[in-house]
């Protein structure tokens, strides 16, 4: 083989699904695995970034070489090793090298954090040695094996380029991503109401019916399916982070200040708060800013989404391909998953890495695995001591980067224990020790966060999280963004159902019961009334799989069924059909992903005050926030734990609309403020996102919101120490001071 297909391992299981009924041919993909000439592509990908790396040192240019270490420490770093092994199908190299880099990074990270002894320098140095080491290996071997394929190569086999579904689809899916990439590169700037549709304009939806009509026709021609899915998984974050530059969730700059404490102070404070004690992450990211140089370390929450959206969606397809036939169903399990996903936002966070690498957890688990006989006579999958030696190394890593995920993946993996369809017995216990034993060490930081009170309390803590403080009603975008994935994943889930019921085999009645399993997380606590959310987040790749499996009608419905087939053939009505599905898919993933932009997403004048901030405000600080604190990429900076933030909810409930006042509402607030919280200076912070949050939450309209940023910008208490963008930082005048004093007196 001189290349490879983005195509999974289907291995062949007697207690699996029955062969595919949808025409497509069952294949075992295990000849598929990746040639000599793929595998040589990707040894020079890593050669080259060394190398970008190498020059950006040299040229001291530190945007080349913080990218370039960036794209090495995070993707790259478990190719050489990859190629080392066995070759495997290239969806499932692509998933365990970024699964390996990010296991890796985080675990040299976390070990010299904890340890207090921060020195970036020499693990990257041995890592590179070891890299170059490995290459010179697997590099000479894989071109002897392109030389011999060469030579053997018949006289009349063709040669060059060919065209045919699968080059046209993918040619297809590469140009409506390129499409994506310029439009965003020609139309960087802040969020607006519109959200990315509104900011990119044409170029944004010409470039997805391009891969939209690419999935359309390799869904109807059954080839090619996974590149069009994979760049339809990850094409709205990488657009996102092109144009905005910033994380497109506050909270993901809050886990910036864990990173720059950890640079700053060269490790961690366990005891000082949990986002400190479970750390991977932020200390896997500090080594990746320190080595490569990177000031700005927002960008590295900017752009990690982009990795972990584009590798979870590989990582389903590469899991569905263990429980469906053929080679379209997996990946079509891999786009529902990536489309009904926005309820739960991927950003720099250890949720999202840890739905990653709880995935591929289940990727080693399940195969391609050995097949066993049990006593029954029933088949099941053993899972050899390698694959278990590699579990028990991401479930350590997954244990010091999050808190739920391991169970959660415990859960789906005990249920396939209990259905006879995982060996041996004990493999969860692999992944639950060290978690269960790093809980036990930081029990009293876990411990502020768990209640007995919330335990086996299912209905409450189901409840998704309220917004009490409103005074407008939300308006309908608000509501749509949440309902119409919801709804979604409602329709997938009565699909995954449909298919159990009519299915009614060992295997699908266990993949209906991994989906239910994250529900146990609600038995114990509601995670911060987000427990539902995390319970959807671990669910929908199973729910997608059923879903995926959906049989066509047989018994009384056989004629159904037989329509059904001569639709699926290659014919006017099936590519309509399949567009309108892909189409409609593709819409619900793109408007729950983008629709609060306006509001989520901070803007780079933001981020820079805050930054600003964190740096130069004496300890003791407070700043006012003249909006909601979910609108602000608060605790940026090195000194969090030094200087606070204050949200105006803490000062009391939003003014009514009705007759606002901005010049009164700003001197109560500052009355409220140096009455209630004492510290050394006091700073406030106006930026488009409050306003735009609180009009999106009925808070507070835009229009009010404006108007108290003018009467800020008028009022003697304060006075104006940075602006740029939309966004300024004021700092509360002696003479404001003494009127705040002097009024609460």
């Amino acid at each position: 083989m001189t290349g490879a297909t983005l195509a999974p391992v289907t291995s062949p299981d007697p207690s699996g699904p029955p062969a595919s009924d949808d025409g497509t041919p069952v294949r075992d993909g295990r000849d598929r695995v990746m040639g000599p000439a793929a595998r040589l592509t990707a040894a020079a990908t890593v050669v080259a970034t060394l190398l970008v790396a190498l020059v950006g040192t040299v040229a001291d240019l530190p945007t080349l070489r913080g990218s370039a270490v960036g794209v090495f420490l995070f993707a790259l770093l478990g190719v050489a090793p990859l190629l080392l092994v066995r070759p495997m199908p290239l969806a499932r190299f692509a998933v365990l090298a970024v699964a390996g880099s990010l296991v890796g990074t985080i675990g040299i990270g976390y070990v010299m954090a904890t340890a207090h002894s921060w020195e970036p320098s020499g693990p990257f140095v041995a890592l590179v040695v070891g890299t170059v080491v490995a290459l010179n290996v697997v590099v000479p071997r894989d071109l002897r094996a392109l030389r011999a394929l060469r030579t053997v190569r018949p006289s009349g086999a063709p040669r060059g380029w060919r065209t045919g579904p699968t080059t046209i689809v993918t040619t297809l899916s590469l140009v409506g991503l390129g499409i994506v990439v310029v439009a965003a590169v020609t139309h960087v700037g802040d969020p607006v109401p519109a959200g990315l549709f509104g900011s990119l304009g044409p170029g944004l939806v010409v470039g997805l019916v391009l891969v939209v009509a690419a999935t359309v026709l390799a869904l109807v021609r059954g080839r090619g399916l996974a590149v069009p899915v994979v760049v339809l998984g990850g094409v709205v974050q990488l657009a996102q982070a092109i144009t905005y530059g910033v994380p497109t969730v506050t909270a993901a700059a809050r886990h910036i200040g864990v990173l720059e404490y950890i640079r700053q102070h060269g490790g961690t404070d366990p005891a000082a708060d949990i986002f400190q004690t479970w750390s991977g992450l932020f200390a896997g990211g500090a080594w990746v800013a320190d080595v490569g140089g990177i000031v700005d370390t927002m960008t590295i929450a900017a752009w990690v989404p982009v990795l972990l959206a584009f590798s979870t969606t590989i990582a389903v397809g590469v899991l569905a391909a263990h429980w469906l036939p053929g080679t379209r169903r997996p990946w079509v399990a891999a786009l529902l998953t990536a489309m009904t996903g926005s309820l739960n936002t991927t950003y720099f966070s250890p949720q999202s890495t840890g739905i990653l690498l709880s995935v591929v957890i289940l990727v080693l688990a399940t195969g391609p695995v050995r097949d066993a006989t049990t006593p029954s006579g029933a088949r099941t999958r053993t899972v050899g001591p390698t694959r278990i030696a590699a579990i028990a190394v991401i479930g350590v890593v997954l244990a010091v980067t999050h808190q739920i995920s391991p169970y959660l993946t415990v859960a789906a993996l005990v249920v396939l224990v209990v259905f006879r369809l995982l060996r041996p017995w004990w493999l969860p216990v692999v992944v639950l020790v060290p978690a269960v034993v790093f809980a036990a060490l930081n029990g009293d930081v876990l411990g502020k966060f768990l209640s007995l009170a919330a335990v086996g309390r299912v209905l409450d803590n189901v409840q998704p999280p309220a917004h009490d403080l409103t005074v407008l009603p939300r308006p309908l975008v608000t509501r749509l963004a949440f309902d119409v994935p919801a709804a979604a994943l409602v329709l997938l889930g009565t699909a995954a159902v449909v298919t159990v019921l009519l299915r009614r085999d060992r295997v699908h009645w266990a993949l209906l019961a991994a989906a239910a399993s994250p529900v146990s997380l609600l038995v114990a606590t509601n995670y911060g009334q987000e427990g539902v959310f995390r319970v959807v987040l671990f669910a929908t790749p199973w729910i997608a799989v059923l879903a995926a499996a959906l049989p066509l009608p047989a018994g009384r419905f056989a004629p159904v069924g037989a329509l059904l087939r001569r639709v699926g053939r290659p014919t006017a009505v099936r590519y309509a059909v399949a567009a309108a599905g892909v189409a409609a898919l593709v819409a619900v993933g793109a408007f729950g992903q983008t629709a609060l932009d306006w509001n989520r997403v901070m803007t780079r004048s933001q981020s820079e005050a805050t930054r600003l901030y964190d740096r130069t405000a004496p300890a003791g600080s407070v700043m006012l926030l003249t909006g909601s604190a979910n609108a602000v990429p608060s605790n940026t900076g090195a000194r969090y734990f030094d200087v606070g933030y204050l949200s105006r909810e803490a000062l009391g409930p939003y003014p009514s609309p009705q007759g606002y006042d901005a010049t009164a509402d700003v001197s109560v607030l500052t009355r409220e403020l140096v009455q209630n919280w004492a510290a050394t200076k006091y700073y406030a912070l106006v930026a488009e996102p409050f306003g735009a949050y609180d009009e999106r939450y009925g808070y507070q309209s835009d229009a009010d919101y404006q108007r108290l940023a003018r009467a800020m910008a008028s009022s003697p208490q304060w006075q104006r120490v940075w602006s740029s963008g939309t966004t300024t930082l004021y700092e509360l005048t002696p003479a404001g001071l003494r009127r705040a004093a002097g009024a609460a007196g």
